[in-house]
């Protein structure tokens, strides 16, 4: 999943670069206002690319730190079911059940 989203990232990247260069190639212009577009597009498609990598992090902090509350909720659970199975072994409960000796069974 993170190689793709990688991948996503990088194909987002180089298309918006490719698409900027073409629409200022074939623009009317002279050199140096197209020279000035491509300055100002480039710093655009960094930008964007910047606060896409901020709001990337962002998520995978929020997601780690999830994970990390869901891994240490089922080490907790699994602690406290390995303290009653710890605790039944030793008082010796068992799943067989137990016949009471009556008077009949007796004689």
């Amino acid at each position: 999943m993170k190689e793709n989203c990688k991948s996503f990232i990088r194909g987002a990247l180089i298309g918006s670069i490719a698409g900027s260069v073409a629409a200022l190639l074939f623009a009317p212009k002279s050199g140096r206002e197209l020279r000035q577009d491509i300055t100002d597009q480039a710093r655009h498609v960094s930008d964007k690319g910047q606060e896409l990598a901020g709001k990337i992090s962002d998520t995978s902090i929020e997601y780690t730190d999830k994970i990390k509350e869901a891994a240490s909720a089922v080490i907790h659970e699994l602690g406290h079911w390995r303290k009653k199975s710890d605790i039944a072994s030793k008082v010796g409960i068992s799943s067989v059940p137990v016949q009471e000796n009556t008077e009949e069974d007796a004689l």
